[in-house]
């Protein structure tokens, strides 16, 4: 059974706008905006090829957009399963579904190891409470991605054995909200499909934006660092210490 056509429009639109917003994190990005460790960045000079302003800068670029990448995509991975929510969720739930006349409260992490110990602890107090004002309701932590033998210790101890709260990840997951064992499929096409078609207001793919960035940004470093060699090196360690 496909992802009807408005549900498919509005995860295509959640996913759309991830990239988006990263186009707009790139287009923001200044020199300032990154974190130069010339003790770091003269470790891995030799292993990593980082002798030189351009491959300094990639890497830099690179390490500043990862970070904010993988939360954001995260949070966009949570808002598409969101989308086959029932209707308004509970305070500690994010998806309402109903099974054989009975409520589930599901909380939505996009992962299986994204949690510290002290928020294992409040996701599983905020569901048995969504449970206890929902008598004969059920509560589930759901994870969007992640094998069963891949979910933290965490989550099976103080989300599921302490707290009371079942769990539920990856294929499992997505088949239990969308009522479709193929969804989790579907999703990985509409992913695939963004990725492949996006561009940006500008025409220009993510990877060209970067390009471009990188390249801007390159020119400041070579005037503050210069291109290479020693006088580059001694000039960073100056400046970042």
């Amino acid at each position: 059974m496909a992802i009807d056509v408005e549900k498919r429009k509005q995860i295509e639109q959640i996913f759309r706008k991830f990239l988006l917003n990263r186009v707009k994190t790139v287009r923001r990005l200044k020199m300032s905006d990154l974190d130069i460790n010339p003790f770091l960045i003269r470790i891995l000079s030799y292993e990593l090829g980082l002798d030189n302003s351009k491959a300094i800068v990639r890497w830099l670029v690179s390490q500043r957009l990862e970070r904010g990448t993988v939360t954001s995509f995260g949070i966009a991975l949570q808002d598409a399963a969101k989308v086959f929510s029932e209707g308004t969720g509970v305070e500690g739930a994010d998806i309402l579904k109903t099974k054989k006349g009975i409520h589930h409260h599901i909380q939505v992490k996009s992962g299986p190891n994204t949690i510290p110990k002290d928020l294992g602890v409040r996701i599983a107090q905020l569901l048995r409470s969504a449970q206890r004002r929902n008598r004969g309701s059920l509560a589930l932590y759901g994870m969007c991605y992640g094998s069963k033998t891949r979910v933290s210790s965490i989550v099976r101890k103080y989300v599921q054995e302490e707290g009371g709260i079942d769990w539920i990840s990856g294929r499992e997951f997505w088949e239990f909200i969308s009522d479709d064992p193929q969804c989790l499929d579907e999703i990985y096409k509409i992913v695939a499909e963004i990725g492949r078609k996006f561009k940006g207001a500008k025409g220009q793919s993510l990877s060209e934006i970067i390009e471009e960035k990188i390249q801007q940004i390159k020119k400041g470093f070579e005037k503050i660092y210069g291109k290479s060699g020693n006088k580059m090196w001694k000039k960073l360690l100056e400046d970042n210490s």
